[in-house]
């Protein structure tokens, strides 16, 4: 994280949160962001998401053009590639997990399809509950 950008946003927000004669328990109010991160942001403990500056900005009267630097500084998470590749990868592991379990199940297990399809979809449902969270 470039300190200077993170303490430049601090500046600005305080700066400008000051202006309008705003605590920051009322800021938090206007803008719909937590007081605490108004805290950490005016602290230059974070670097604030593209998203919270723009709320910031429309409650305080900047621009975003003092802070164009902050988008190549905000970590973009995993790219389009990595996430494909964790998600080969988490459907071979759950497919080979789920078999593992049926071939070394003490009794003959499906006895029947319903069980069998019942599986099947808890592996599924499974398998879909991960990919939200990883490409949310």
């Amino acid at each position: 994280m470039d300190r200077s950008n993170v303490e430049e946003i601090a500046q600005l927000v305080k700066a400008h949160r000051l202006q309008k004669k705003y605590t920051q328990q009322e800021l938090s109010v206007i803008a719909g962001i937590s007081l605490r991160s108004i805290q950490r942001i005016e602290n230059a403990e974070v670097l604030p998401r593209m998203y919270t500056l723009k709320m910031l900005s429309d409650h305080l009267g900047f621009t975003l053009e003092h802070t164009e630097k902050v988008e190549t500084v905000i970590p973009a998470g995993l790219n389009v590639i990595q996430k494909g590749i964790l998600s080969l990868s988490t459907a071979l592991l759950l497919f080979l997990l789920a078999g593992a379990y049926v071939f070394q199940s003490p009794r003959r297990f499906p006895e029947t399809e319903f069980e069998l399809f019942l599986y099947v979809a808890g592996v599924l449902s499974l398998y879909t509950g991960i990919m939200l969270k990883l490409w949310k």
